[in-house]
């Protein structure tokens, strides 16, 4: 037990921690209720004492407390304090001065919390000290020469990284990332030849890579520099970083071809070049390179614009390759055979090339492929049965490709598949009953194909896909299924009005027949999950569909009207064909009688005068091609100078050897003489004789241009927002008899907007905690497509400015939670994650 002068705070120790204590303005978790009067400061929580020297403290502690309030300049007090750790709470302000005077302190840690200001150059007292995670902001840096751990990671220091940093020789951790650093990266780090790790990760790092990191670097491993905006070429000296293991240089500005020197890199496991500018040549060669790098575990490579076909040389890759990463690029050509010699492969993302040829049966090797994404490509053929031997694969992405076909039974011996999307295909046939035993099943899209057929009754046996049979009543884990746009006919089946836990199914645009459901999941159901079967009837009134009213008179009276319907179109086509014969002869007699040269000209063509052939010829030199516009089937086009070069005009010339072209010329020359408007090119006159024909036209200046206008349509960006949510384009086949792409989003706004977004966008939700992501998945839709709806008012005086929806969505992005580096950070912050 203490002396009792130690439940009295009347030690200089003591009460340097109430004064700190005084500083401190939220403690909610109550973390230093303890800290009172009437108990010895020496059992204070965070507290520890010198073992022999009495009273005195020697480490103060408390971190992830979620404190706040500022840090009281009288820590200085505890002269003999050798470690302070206030990481992972709230404190703000500034960091005290005199802290400086503490000359015992060797470890000294205030990362993520909320300070501010520049860091005092006082601390340069503190010579002992071996662990510092603050901020370089000083030149008290260069005194640090015993530093060998430097962390500043997670806070808000502005600025740019001092060039002080130089003199740290004995460096060997360097954690700046999420900050607000901005500038280049100094020359001066390259002196830090202890470093083995530096992250530099989302900041506003900008300039070029320093080459002598490559040459003077030797021990380092790690080197992230994610989500900043660093530009130029990758030094080809990083090929001396033989010790390196992990290169992380995404989500820059780097342009240029990747170096293929990088090959030489023995030790490297880790490669992150997504999202830049980076080029490639046609073979890739930087990818033949890499397959020196024996141990290389994860490679990405999306998001840039790399082009070419992928070389046969990929298939000898490091064996230890789980994770392989081309998204989002410009690759054509076949996917190689050698692709079957990643054996190691948990991912392969190919998705959104322009990969075409056939899939490649090697893919049935990959026993270890979890995840394969080839969707957004030109794929054509087939689905090999080898598929089906990727005994692992649990998702298998072959969306919006060129695949024929039937799909393989085989896909049913896949007996880990969770997500499978054929959609976007030309698939026909059948649904293969073998599917049944994919008992996993949570998300199954077969719309837009060529299916037929009834649904097959066998696939009850898929308890988690939850499809259509009538047995199939045990339904765990389906929560997407849509088989829009195929042939398949058969009933609604009435079970899926107790299925909870399915949030979206879609069987829109088949052949189904006989009456919905109007309880349980069908009682709110909106009708575009079921528009485009004709043989639907019933169900609730959101779906609009007509009452399953069957009469035999009306049966008789529908056969009936069949009869008269083809009587009534016989005798139209009839009349038709007498009409369209006596035009033919009325024109023929018009044409014959047409040999006296007619001009004809509109009240404004230069005050009446009229011109003459020979007057066309010298405007436009003789009809020379110098002065031609463009060039058709039933004419040419000429520029034409008349009254002394002051005046252009537009001169359409028929092709004599055309006789199609007489008629169209001379029915152009009939409409434009009768009507006016501001988007149809005035008609100035015409020349017409049996030796010449011709059209005067106004000539359009600027409709010569090459320049795009940056002015955007209000009702083009409506249209663009809407497309962009719901993936379906205004000229979709499924738009007819009134119904368009507006009236569509309408029709499921707001309550049923998550039944219409695309299934990309769910993608994502679906894999985690569907409800929490759903949620806000539906909100941020919700928005955006209201800000379409309001776009495409069909009164252009009710629709908003560019500049008022530009805001709203600027303002639904910040309500959303997005931001530059929460989503960049999404993409691949998390190395150990496949």
């Amino acid at each position: 037990m203490p002396a009792k002068s130690a439940f009295v705070c009347n030690f200089t120790d003591c009460q340097a921690l109430f004064k700190f204590k005084a500083g401190i303005i939220s403690d909610p978790e109550g973390q230093l209720q303890d800290w009172k009067e009437a108990n010895p400061f020496c059992n204070w929580t965070g507290i520890t004492c010198h073992q022999s020297i009495q009273n005195r403290v020697i480490d103060l502690e408390l971190t992830n407390m979620d404190l706040q309030g500022s840090i009281s300049p009288f820590l200085s007090n505890l002269s003999l304090l050798t470690k302070l750790s206030l990481q992972s709470n709230s404190f703000h302000g500034e960091i005290p001065t005199t802290l400086g005077a503490l000359s015992q302190l060797e470890y000294l840690n205030m990362s993520e919390n909320k300070l501010t200001g520049a860091f005092p150059a006082s601390l340069h007292g503190c010579q002992r000290l071996k662990f510092l995670d603050l901020t370089p902001t000083a030149s008290f840096l260069s005194n640090l020469t015993e530093l060998t751990r430097l962390e500043l990671a997670v806070n808000y220091f502005t600025g740019k990284i001092p060039s002080e940093l130089g003199a740290l020789t004995r460096l060997e951790i360097l954690y700046l990332h999420m900050n607000f650093l901005e500038g280049a990266i100094p020359a001066s780090l390259c002196n830090c030849t202890a470093l083995r790790e530096i992250s530099l990760i989302e900041n506003w790092i900008s300039g070029e890579l320093p080459a002598e990191m490559g040459n003077k670097l030797q021990n380092l491993q790690k080197l992230y520099l994610m989500n900043n905006n660093i530009s130029g070429r990758i030094p080809v000296t990083f090929s001396n970083l033989s010790q390196i293991t992990l290169l992380d240089l995404s989500i820059n500005y780097l342009e240029g071809e990747v170096p293929q020197e990088l090959g030489k890199l023995k030790n490297l496991e880790i490669l992150y070049l997504h999202s830049n500018n980076l080029v490639s040549n046609s073979s890739l060669g930087f990818l033949t390179a890499l397959t020196n790098c024996s141990f290389l575990q994860k490679l990405h490579l999306g998001s840039c614009l790399f082009a070419g076909s992928l070389p046969a040389s990929i298939g000898n890759l490091s064996k230890d390759l789980y994770y392989f990463n081309l998204l989002n690029n410009r690759i054509r050509g076949e996917i190689p055979d050698s692709i079957g010699n990643l054996s190691g492969l948990v991912t392969l993302h190919l998705w959104d090339n322009r990969l075409d040829g056939t899939i490649p049966a090697t893919f049935g090797k990959l026993k270890l492929l979890q995840r394969l994404y080839l969707g957004r490509n030109k794929l054509q053929g087939s689905i090999p049965d080898e598929m089906g031997q990727m005994e692992n694969l649990g998702l298998l992405d072959l969306g919006n490709n060129s695949i024929t076909g039937s799909i393989p039974s085989s896909l049913g011996n896949l007996s880990q598949l969770r997500y499978l999307d054929l959609s976007q295909n030309s698939l026909s046939g059948n649904i293969p009953i073998k599917l049944s035993q994919c008992t996993l099943m949570m998300q199954l899209d077969l719309s837009f194909n060529n299916f037929q057929g009834p649904l097959p009754p066998e696939i009850t046996l898929l308890a988690n896909l939850g499809t259509i049979p009538e047995s199939l009543k045990q339904i765990t884990y389906l929560k997407v299924l849509d088989l829009s746009f195929n042939q398949l006919t058969g009933r609604v089946p009435i079970w899926l009005a107790n299925a909870s836990v399915m949030q979206n199914f879609n069987f829109s645009y088949n052949r189904l027949t006989g009456e919905v459901p109007s309880t349980g999941r069908f009682k709110n159901l909106n009708g575009s999950s079921m528009i485009g079967n004709a043989g639907l009837c019933g169900g609730s009134a959101l779906m609009r569909l007509q009452p399953c009213v069957v009469q035999k008179k009306r049966r008789k009276a529908r056969k009936w009207a069949y009869y008269l319907l083809a009587f009534t179109i016989s005798s139209l086509l009839l009349l038709i064909f007498v009409w369209v014969w006596v035009r033919k002869l009325f024109n023929k007699k018009a044409e014959a009688e047409s040999e006296e040269p007619i001009l004809m000209a509109s009240p404004s063509f230069h005050g009446g005068r009229n011109l003459t052939q020979r007057e066309l010829e010298i405007a436009t030199n003789g009809f020379n091609d110098a002065n031609l516009l463009g060039r058709g089937s039933f004419g040419s086009v000429y520029k034409a100078w008349i009254d002394d070069s002051i005046s252009c005009v537009a001169v359409k010339v028929l092709n004599e050897d055309n006789r199609q072209s007489y008629k169209s010329l001379k029915r152009e020359c009939q409409i434009l003489s009768g009507i006016k408007h501001r988007n149809l090119v005035k008609m100035m006159g015409s020349i017409w004789s049996s030796q010449f024909k011709a059209l005067i036209l106004e000539f359009v200046e600027y409709g010569q241009s090459t320049e795009v206008s940056s002015r955007g349509d209000v009702f083009s960006f409506g249209v663009m927002l809407l497309e962009l949510i719901t993936r379906k384009k205004p000229t979709s086949e499924m738009f007819a008899d009134g119904l368009d792409l507006r009236k569509w989003v309408d029709a499921a706004f707001p309550h049923h907007i998550l039944e219409i977004v695309d299934m990309s966008l769910k993608q994502e939700s679906l894999s985690g905690d569907a409800s929490g992501d759903l949620q806000k998945l539906e909100q941020c839709c919700l928005q955006v497509l209201n800000a379409g709806m309001m776009c495409t008012e069909e009164n252009p005086l009710r629709r908003p400015p560019i500049s008022f929806v530009t805001g709203e969505l600027q303002h639904t992005w910040k309500e959303m939670g997005f931001d530059r580096k929460s989503m960049a950070g999404k993409e691949s912050y998390d190395y150990d994650s496949v």
